[in-house]
């Protein structure tokens, strides 16, 4: 099958003619764990159909999780039960996937986005041709597919627990996969979140100062302004602030060349900006006048805008970032480049200061 990149075997190729977005990973808790067989669904997941999620998707796309699974299979129903039984779980993937449950041994009829029907026909040992398609061959079960908005499809074989289902959900939920593979998400997320933990504590290395603070000092002592607009529910916001902010060499950067300041995007404080007071007027959003002002109402987040010595915006960023990526923006800025050529020639020719091969260089 060619429509769908494999997180395992790296077999990948774009969607074409489907018009839908899907999502999902989870592992599996040993089976001696487990002694009897599980028989009924108790998973809090709300599965939909194929044909139900086509005219949800239709008039309000969210990306679309299919999980693959063969009812005969002991871990496939310790996962769905176990881990899709979970609140949490099932509560995110209610609220920002449209779900469907697939038996790879079904024998229905089933129309697919692309319009085209798929039976069974008995040809691949049983195995829905549906199942074949999506899965690039006989499907590992369980297996989670997801599919993003711009049609390209994942599958995530294998099992997978809480801690490790939650950074595919988030990386897809969060638009994340617009901006980073998912192994460097992946890797940023569980040194942010350790397994088993909520959340890792760190030492903050970037010095944050309040808005006024930060263009006051400006004003003395000439730097550019940084302000980065956080959503306290949103995960990969949560990873910038505390790896990628606070990268110790990233810091020692925007120490020097910068005056950083944090700013909740629902934050209740009354903020001034270049004599215009800003307020939040306690909407149904929740959302402060300012970010939404500098983000022209497209709440997307993590989000950041940079302001040169004169107090004049330069840029904003609307995408996560790990270290590695984040590094030649501050730079381009940081360093005048911007001044002297185009973004896209800079980054051609960027040589990282910080990094090597994807590991920090020792300072």
């Amino acid at each position: 099958m060619d429509l769908i990149k494999n997180r395992e075997y790296k077999k990948s190729t774009n969607m074409k003619n489907i018009i839908l977005t899907c999502v999902l990973i989870f592992p599996f808790y040993l089976l001696a764990q487990h002694g009897a067989k599980i028989n009924i669904d108790t998973s809090k997941v709300e599965w939909k159909s194929f044909e139900e999620t086509n005219k949800l998707f239709i008039a309000n796309q969210k990306p679309v999780l299919i999980f693959l699974f063969d009812n005969n299979d002991d871990s496939s129903k310790l996962m769905l039960n176990e881990v899709y039984g979970l609140d949490e779980v099932a509560n995110y993937v209610n609220a920002l996937f449209y779900p469907i449950k697939m038996d790879v041994f079904s024998t229905d009829t089933i129309t697919f986005f692309d319009g085209i029907k798929y039976t069974n026909t008995g040809k691949n040992k049983g195995v829905h041709d549906l199942a074949i398609k999506l899965a690039g061959g006989v499907p590992q079960t369980p297996s989670n597919l997801i599919f993003t908005k711009e049609a390209i499809g994942s599958v995530y074989p294998g099992f997978k627990d809480r801690d490790n289902i939650f950074p595919v959900l988030i990386y897809y939920a969060e638009n994340a996969y617009k901006s980073t593979d998912y192994e460097k998400f992946e890797e940023y997320y569980f040194k942010t979140y350790p397994p088993g933990q909520k959340q890792i504590m760190n030492r903050i290395l970037t010095k944050w100062k309040s808005l006024d603070e930060a263009f006051e000092l400006s004003k003395k002592s000439p730097k550019k302004v940084l302000v980065n607009l956080y959503n306290n529910y949103s995960i990969s916001c949560t990873m910038m602030r505390l790896k990628t902010f606070n990268n110790p060499q990233i810091a020692r950067y925007l120490n020097e060349k910068f005056y950083c300041v944090n700013i909740n995007v629902k934050t209740k404080d009354t903020l001034k900006l270049f004599d215009q007071v800003y307020i939040n007027e306690g909407a149904t959003h929740g959302y402060h006048q300012l970010p939404i002002s500098f983000l022209n109402g497209k709440m997307k987040f993590p989000a950041f805008l940079i302001f040169d010595e004169e107090s004049k915006f330069l840029d904003r960023k609307q995408e996560y970032m790990t270290p590695e990526a984040f590094e030649p923006v501050i730079k381009f800025v940081g360093d005048n480049e911007y001044k002297k050529q185009k973004w896209n020639s800079y980054l051609k020719t960027f040589k990282s200061g910080f990094f090597e091969q994807g590991k920090e260089k020792v300072k």
